[in-house]
């Protein structure tokens, strides 16, 4: 287009009303723009939505088994309360075959405090009976006129090359969170896996239309703006501490609706597999008056509690996403069974990976109390689990490979405390490099949570004498540990080999590891 005016992102939003049309192709620009001719129309009434969310791309309650014909997305967007008609187009990329979806589902949800609540509309909508490993591009109108254009690639198939990259403890409003994001998207990745604390402090709506959906959803690529991923990449994350973050009168971590009505977001802004226990052991808690509780409800629908535990292929991987919030107690033996039933059933994946985000084996001041995790420990070496990921520490750790026997499991059921040691007998592959000896004898544990938030422990960096503790019996477990910097996990991986890199803020390598089977 020659004849255009290019809007900003404020502009944007406060008048998308359907002539605008938004270039959501994520090639590093991503501008938006509309004919000249067509701004006294945005002077019009009624007036048209404010976006508080652009459409954004999420991998939908799909993730089991890898079939062709069978893939799914899920395509979501929030404005203000004015409604507007939408229509969803999809067609393999390259193709002008577009199809229409059903029309999206539209629910009513808060955003801000219980003073300076208001109402939003999300919508979402499924892209189905999609194609493995195919990129397709899809087509959103507004009110009968062009609003947004994107692409996006489906779940590759065994076999096939894969890389996705993996941070934690973002979003909260400062420029480190957008230089991780831009470097994620400089990766390349097929999709995002955060490791939890999507958002700082609470997990509350607004807190996503604030610090998240701004910097991962970005109109243009850049260190000091983010990055347009969630455009065309899935993003899959957990649960965490922060989206459960207020107190009840035990002090106890809940969600309280009343304080807050946008809480639980989790379950609202994300559309993740519904693979997991549809009642799960331990559903994250919450208290608070009907009225805020009812339109949560209704917003997340089957995503809550579902949504805390669950599990996705990708290529040649199984991933296992645990709620691993200190109300939960790992000793459960139903969510051991649920735990154990789909590692076992995940035979034909080469590599298999965990993510919660309460790291088993850290070795960091702020959190290295909170080992109720590992008691999980045989049930990953049992099952062949390769690596474990986690966040909450905002520092990055890699352990040597470790084959862990818990000998005292009694303080794990103490739910609603932080201090749960665990102590046991370590067993560390002190030869494996990840350089010349790449096969690992033990399970990998990664905490990759310096993804935006202030780090944690400077003292520590390049520092090993610090990296011991009495009560691990001083086991020197931990091969590298990075804090004085922020950083995110790149993996890169085929049926026989698996690399990570861990990328700085500034796009440079401070470690990397190579795995083989």
């Amino acid at each position: 287009m020659t004849d255009t005016l290019t809007l900003s992102r404020r502009r944007l939003l406060e008048a998308a009303g359907g002539i605008t049309f938004l270039a959501l192709v994520p090639n590093g620009r991503g501008a938006f723009a509309l004919p000249k001719s067509a701004e006294p129309m945005l002077r019009t009434a009624p007036a048209p939505p404010v976006f508080t969310a652009l459409p954004y791309l999420q991998p939908g309650p799909g993730g089991g088994p890898l079939i062709d014909g069978a893939e799914s997305v899920v395509l979501s967007w929030q404005t203000n309360a004015v409604s507007a008609d939408y229509a969803i187009s999809v067609a393999p990329s390259g193709s002008r075959d577009f199809r229409r979806v059903p029309p999206p589902v539209r629910t009513e949800r808060f955003a801000g405090d219980a003073e300076d609540g208001e109402r939003r509309l999300g919508y979402t909508a499924t892209l189905s009976d999609l194609t493995l490993g195919t990129r397709y591009d899809y087509r959103v109108e507004m009110n009968g006129k062009p609003l947004a254009e994107g692409y996006f690639t489906t779940r590759k198939k065994r076999g096939q090359k894969t890389r996705f990259v993996a941070f934690g403890d973002n979003s909260f409003g400062e420029i480190s969170d957008r230089m991780i994001a831009y470097q994620a998207y400089q990766a390349k990745p097929d999709f995002v896996m955060n490791t939890g604390d999507n958002v700082y402090e609470g997990g509350q709506a607004d807190e996503y239309e604030r610090y998240f959906f701004p910097v991962y959803n970005a109109d243009v690529a850049h260190p000091r703006v983010g990055a347009p991923l969630l455009r065309s990449v899935p993003f899959y994350t957990v649960i965490a501490n922060h989206d459960v973050h207020d107190k009840d009168k035990a002090g106890h971590p809940v969600a309280d609706f009343d304080k807050n009505p946008g809480s639980l977001a989790y379950f609202t802004s994300m559309s993740l597999p519904l693979s997991g226990p549809a009642t799960p052991p331990f559903p994250p808690p919450f208290i608070g008056e009907d009225k805020p509780i009812k339109v949560f409800r209704a917003s997340a629908g089957s995503r809550f509690p579902r949504m805390a535990n669950y599990s996705f292929d990708y290529g040649d991987a199984h991933f296992l996403c645990l709620d691993s919030n200190i109300y939960v107690d790992p000793t459960n033996a139903a969510l051991q069974t649920y735990i154990e039933t789909d590692l076992a059933a995940a035979k034909d994946a080469p590599w298999k990976f965990v993510v919660f985000h309460h790291p088993s084996f850290n070795v960091g001041d702020e959190h290295y109390a909170e080992q109720h995790m590992r008691v999980l420990s045989p049930l990953f070496e049992k099952h062949g689990v390769n690596v474990v990921l986690h966040g909450h520490e905002h520092t990055y750790q890699r352990t040597r490979p470790i084959r862990f026997a818990p000998q005292d499991s009694s303080t794990t059921g103490a739910v609603g405390t932080k201090k749960r040691l665990v102590p046991g007998t370590f067993t560390i592959d002190r030869a494996f490099d990840g350089v010349g000896k790449t096969k690992p004898e033990g399970v990998v544990y990664l905490t990759t949570g310096a993804g935006g938030k202030h780090l944690y422990d400077p003292d520590m960096n390049e520092n090993p004498k610090r990296w011991l503790h009495p009560e691990d019996g001083n086991v020197a477990y931990i091969a590298r540990f990075c804090s004085d910097r922020h950083s995110l996990t790149v993996f890169e991986m085929d049926a026989a080999s698996l690399t990570l890199r861990q990328i700085d803020q500034w796009g440079s390598e401070i470690d990397r590891c190579r795995f083989t089977k």
